[in-house]
């Protein structure tokens, strides 16, 4: 009986051990046209720090969720701000370098009752090459489950819109200007 008991716990155990990953990133056309308005700026996000603190796991024994292609967070975060650069055509390697750090970085696939949402809180301080600095946090809600599975899934999918609405909210702030001078 014991080893019936021991098996089904290691069987339990290693389910829980996998990794769950968004999709790649995709750029935002509303990002692209706020980006614009910056045309003849040089700029690229040259390193993104993480937070002290980041908890990957999903609903406890469900899984991890991780950067795609084995990137960190940070690292999806930097890939995406520079991807959107590089599709206006802003990005260069030799113009201001901007410096972020995610200074949060928490989300929820969490249900309350009968009620399924879940969220992701991203918070990031930019720090330009010419002394200048912004802060922005953004919440991105979105549907999650009651099932454990689908709710981590639907998590590790919402992360792209999540960075998305991040960086828009980087990009429409008047204070980002200041840092591409």
């Amino acid at each position: 009986m014991r080893r019936i008991i021991a098996l089904v716990g290691i069987v339990l155990l290693s389910a829980g051990c996998t990794t769950i990953t968004p999709g790649r990133y995709s750029i935002l056309v509303d990002n692209n046209q706020a980006l614009k308005k910056y045309a003849g700026s040089k700029v690229r996000v040259a390193a993104m720090l993480t937070p002290v603190h980041y908890s990957a796991s999903c609903r406890f024994i469900t899984g991890k969720i991780l950067g795609p292609d084995g990137m960190s967070i940070a690292q999806y975060v930097e890939k995406a701000f520079n991807d959107e650069l590089k599709f206006a055509n802003i990005y260069s390697d030799s113009g201001v370098s901007l410096t972020g750090n995610l200074t949060e970085i928490n989300f929820s696939s969490g249900h309350k009752g009968l009620l399924a949402s879940g969220w992701w809180d991203l918070s990031l301080s930019l720090n330009s090459g010419n002394g200048k600095s912004m802060r922005v946090a953004s919440r991105y809600e979105f549907e999650s489950s009651l099932d454990r599975h689908v709710a981590c899934d639907r998590t590790a999918r919402a992360l792209t819109p999540a960075v998305q609405d991040l960086i828009k909210k980087i990009v429409t702030d008047p204070q980002f200007g200041a840092l591409l001078r």
